[in-house]
């Protein structure tokens, strides 16, 4: 499969960077907070924790991430 990569498991929405990384959003869940999720940028490391269970906003912070980040996809080996 040439220029695509297979989804991690517990990843539940992805968003594409321009640079061609990706922003990932995946289940983060705490005794407190079962539906907690967060976004991590696979590119730069940039980050958002959803500390209240809006997963919206965090939706939201992937999205806009997605748009302006210019980081390069990690290479894999």
């Amino acid at each position: 499969m040439t220029g695509k990569t297979a989804w991690p498991a517990d990843v539940l929405f992805r968003f594409l960077t321009i640079g061609g990384a990706t922003v990932d959003i995946a289940p983060q869940p705490t005794i407190a907070l079962p539906e907690r999720h967060a976004a991590i940028c696979r590119g730069c490391d940039a980050s958002y924790p959803d500390a209240n269970g809006a997963s919206h906003h965090v939706k939201s912070w992937a999205q806009t991430h997605s748009e302006t980040c210019r980081a390069l996809p990690r290479p894999t080996a």
